[in-house]
């Protein structure tokens, strides 16, 4: 085989360019819980916090089924990094509860509604043949990466995922 063209090269590694920031852009909050350093546990209490409602430690403890003590570590490393913080609860002022940044509520939103949802919010903002050229670039681009080399655009029909993920146009 021989070897593409320099122009040839850089198309492809522009496109491999365009595909890393789709991934990124698709599953951002997914990826930035693997970079930012959280641990498991630490997005579950986030996510029962989000879920919930501020609450007591000893509430979120019994929620997330930790022991106090764990569930206490974990409280005071988030709010070190500013994800939660501790109010006093206004019906009693005796109780502390533990509630979470509007940014963290807006991230764990955005993480259970995942890249499927991310997408077709933006999809909402293009058209009908948009939204065909975006699925036949999309569909062409995988068969010519396919082991046998061949891209017949039309040998291959659009996979069942395509339909779960059609978008009504709003206003466009």
């Amino acid at each position: 085989m021989a070897r593409p063209a320099p122009a040839l090269v850089a198309e492809a590694e522009e496109i491999v360019a365009h595909v890393r920031a789709l991934r990124r852009d698709l599953c951002g909050p997914f990826a930035d819980v693997q970079r930012s350093g959280l641990t498991g546990p630490q997005v579950t209490v986030m996510a029962s916090l989000v879920a919930s409602g501020p609450s007591t430690l000893t509430e979120l403890s019994r929620k997330v089924g930790m022991s106090h003590s764990t569930a206490s570590g974990i409280v005071d490393r988030l709010q070190a990094r500013g994800l939660v913080h501790r109010e006093q609860d206004p019906a009693d002022r005796r109780r502390t509860q533990i509630a979470v940044t509007p940014d963290v509520t807006r991230y764990v939103r955005e993480m259970e509604e995942g890249p499927p949802a991310r997408l077709a919010a933006a999809l909402q903002r293009t058209s009908a043949e948009q939204r065909a050229a975006i699925r036949e670039g999309l569909v062409l681009l995988r068969r010519l990466l396919k082991p046998d080399g061949h891209g017949d655009a039309s040998a291959d029909p659009l996979p069942d995922e395509w339909g779960a993920m059609q978008v009504e146009p709003s206003g466009v």
